[in-house]
């Protein structure tokens, strides 16, 4: 049975793990990040130009960024019915209805790129987006071009990892037999390589990635491990966690053959 490594949040591993069990494959996980709460300065501007009935979309790029944001106050009753909740994909839909809030838009592709060709005829409109300290310029810049005034609310920051269990894991992908790994975020990219930095073995790590298969679950992700000179086999259409594992599958399977 084959092992595929994958880097996710704590709280998403053993979902995660599942996933990549129900494939027909071993795991081998680690946390690269923490996820640390941040209070922006502008969340309560937000919160009454929203309750004013002056928010015309609002964009959601995370599921924890779903769950913080009612972590800190927003509420059903606060959005009004004129306001369009904007999720960026399934997952970041899920969280929101969990925690009680609607979701009106996704786009096809679940990336900024997939909001910014959705979202057509936003001349003048008003939009927010909540999101990581580590979002793209994508959603911004091309919202923007769209002639739409555009505010941005940090919820959270990421904080990177290198102890002993990221050293571990990366000392298996390194020195054992792994078949694939799962990117799931750029930021993960970063950390990943910067604790393989820390460790001085990034020189012998990027001869054996030479030899995996390498999957990202979307362009941003991909883009991060193009610019530390690694090769991605695996993109799946649509940025999902199940999509990556199905995608790197479906790659697996054409090698063997």
């Amino acid at each position: 049975m084959q092992t595929l490594a994958i880097i996710r949040p704590e709280k998403q591993l053993e979902d995660s793990k599942k996933v990549v069990e129900s494939f027909g494959y071993k795991t081998l996980t680690a946390t690269m990040v923490d996820i640390m709460p941040f209070r922006d300065s502008g969340w309560l501007t937000f919160l009454d130009e929203l309750t004013k009935g002056n928010v015309d979309y609002l964009i959601l790029t995370s599921a924890n960024g779903a769950r913080r944001c009612v972590q800190i106050g927003l509420t059903a009753a606060s959005i009004p019915e004129s306001t369009h909740v904007v999720a960026i994909g399934p997952a970041t839909g899920t969280a929101l209805l969990e925690e009680g809030l609607r979701v009106d838009l996704m786009p096809t592709q679940y990336s900024s790129r997939g909001i910014v060709q959705m979202l057509s005829n936003i001349e003048g409109k008003k939009i927010w987006i909540l999101r990581s300290a580590y979002g793209s310029s994508e959603l911004i810049d091309g919202l923007k071009n769209g002639g739409a005034t555009v505010n941005e609310v940090v919820l959270y920051t990421l904080k990177k990892r290198c102890g002993p269990p990221q050293r571990d894991f990366i000392k298996e992908v390194t020195e054992g037999d792994v078949a694939a790994i799962l990117f799931t975020s750029a930021m993960t990219v970063r950390a990943f390589f910067d604790c393989a930095d820390k460790m001085g073995i990034r020189e012998r790590l990027m001869l054996r990635l030479a030899n995996q298969l390498i999957g990202a679950i979307g362009i941003p992700t991909a883009d991060a491990l193009h610019a530390c000179n690694v090769t991605v086999h695996a993109v799946p259409k649509d940025a999902t966690f199940t999509e990556l594992v199905s995608a790197v599958h479906s790659t697996l399977l054409k090698r063997a053959l």
